[in-house]
């Protein structure tokens, strides 16, 4: 008896797509036997709504039915009606605004990493969502929990540490940050600023880099 097993398509950061990417495609355009799983946090700027949605081949209908019923009865109707309004026509230009400012972002972003000394080889510059991944080895960090733990702690600046992300005990995530940049483009360039400032000058900096 042969037993299928469906593949799973995470497609909750389609539609913020950067000029110049590849077209996001859905993995149904290429299969009808994966699930698919999307969700109005991120696209539809709704996070902390908890709604989304599954996509399922026929015979898996009846067991996502069962899983439902037993983790939830439905969401919220409120949830509901913001999410119509989300799919109209007139949300639309709004959704595309954000998906530019997250691209200007992404700009700022990588403009105050060059102004660090830190070069285009020791990051991924996204084509899409809203995150940077920046790899500070060369730089000395090899401790990114307890620089983050600092940088917030003396400036408010928020990032997380490459240990959430990376094998535990690979070493990978110790030397890495993730920089988040979906906020207002005057916030991300004034938290470029002051995380370039305390890279460079801050003696808690400089000691956690090895130069002091």
């Amino acid at each position: 008896m042969a037993i299928f097993v469906p593949q799973i398509s995470d497609e909750i950061y389609h539609g913020i797509v950067f000029e110049g990417a590849p077209r996001a495609a859905t993995a149904l355009e290429f299969t009808r036997n994966a699930i698919i799983i999307n969700s109005f946090s991120k696209y539809y700027s709704m996070t902390g709504w908890r709604l989304g949605w599954i996509i399922v081949p026929d015979h898996l209908d009846s067991c996502v039915d069962a899983l439902n019923q037993n983790m939830n009865v439905s969401a919220p109707t409120i949830a509901q009606r913001a999410a119509v309004c989300a799919l109209s026509h007139e949300a639309s230009g709004e959704l595309l605004a954000h998906v530019k400012r997250y691209q200007v972002n992404r700009a700022a972003v990588i403009e105050g990493l060059h102004k660090m000394g830190i070069k285009e080889h020791q990051y991924a510059p996204p084509m899409g969502a809203f995150y940077m991944y920046v790899d500070l080895k060369e730089h000395g960090v090899t401790d990114s929990l307890k620089m983050c733990e600092a940088l917030l702690e003396e400036t408010g600046v928020a990032m997380t540490p490459g240990v959430d992300f990376e094998e535990p005990g690979s070493g990978l995530g110790e030397n890495r940050v993730r920089i988040g940049f979906p906020g207002g483009t005057d916030d991300v360039k004034e938290a470029m600023r002051v995380f370039g400032e305390w890279w460079t000058s801050s003696a808690t900096a400089k000691k956690i880099r090895g130069l002091s």
